[in-house]
This record gives structure tokens, sequence and C-alpha cells, in this order.
């Protein structure tokens, strides 16, 4: 099943497309750490593939499942990714910063779709909750692991 997602993610980069879906929200209060589906409010973007947004009086950090973006600093990470990329450490750097800029813009102080993936588990190694991302243009929900993707901010990431 893993492998179909990174598959449909591949081809959906390199068609250039954005994935529009549909999903159905919960009318009841909806739990974001919990069910399925849930609609946020973005607080302050981390960098391209992080988030936060809060519940009450918690912050609560969110990671996009199916995308790495670039870094935003110096470090081990960093140099890793640009290797992997085979482009140099300040490229990399670049994208990541244009990644945090741009996310930022699209993202910061908006409500956004957060989806799970049962395939994953709820929270990562640094207690950030992974979850799928979707925004909003007009009526139309996008993919936002996707439009990173097509914008090379970020590359596909299995977790």
């Amino acid at each position: 099943m893993r492998n179909l997602f990174i598959c449909l993610c591949i081809a959906l980069f390199a068609s250039g497309c954005e994935k529009t879906i549909t999903v159905t929200v919960h009318d009841h209060d909806e739990n974001p750490l919990l069910d399925s589906s849930a609609k946020v409010i973005v607080s302050r973007v981390v960098d391209g593939d992080t988030f936060e947004f809060a519940i009450e009086s918690d912050t609560i950090s969110l990671r996009i499942i199916g995308i790495d973006a670039y870094e935003t600093r110096h470090g081990a990470r960093l140099d890793s990714q640009a290797a992997h990329a085979k482009i140099s450490v300040d490229s990399a750097l670049s994208l990541g910063k244009l990644a945090k800029q741009f996310a930022d813009s699209l993202l910061s102080h908006k409500e956004v779709l957060i989806v799970r993936d049962y395939r994953n588990e709820n929270f990562d190694t640094y207690n950030r909750l992974l979850r799928h991302v979707y925004y909003f243009e007009g009526q139309t929900t996008l993919d936002f692991g996707v439009l990173m993707l097509n914008r090379h901010y970020a590359t596909v990431d299995t977790l």
C-alpha cells in the first residue's frame, strides 16, 4: 500500500498536476489528534513540511506525510538532503528557505484540512502529528504535499 502511495506521488509529480480531492468532514466537534479528518487553522509554519496549530491553549506540531522539504539551516540533515538530490548544499538551503516562504504565504493563519493515514503512526519520533494536508482555493480542495513536490520544494518521503 505504501508503494502505491509513493507511485501515486511520483506520477502526480511527473505529470505536473495538482491533485483535487473531495473529503467529507464530520459535523461534530473535531479532534485533530484522533479523528480521521479535521479542519485546523495554521498558526505558524516551521518549514516546508511542518507547521503548528492550536487546540485551546496547546500548540500542536504537524509533519506533512509524503514529503520532505529541504532544511532551512545548515547541518548534517541539509548535507544529506543535498547529496541525495545531487545538488549543492547552498542550493538545498535556498530551496528550503523558498519552501518555508511559500508554505507560509499559502498556509499561515488559514484553515486547512488534515487527514490521517492509518498506514502511518499517529505521531513521529519528534512527537509531531503525522497527517496529509489539503488547502482550499474557493470550493476546491488541493493536496499541499503534491504542490510542494510539483514546485520542487520537497522530495517524496516515505517516513
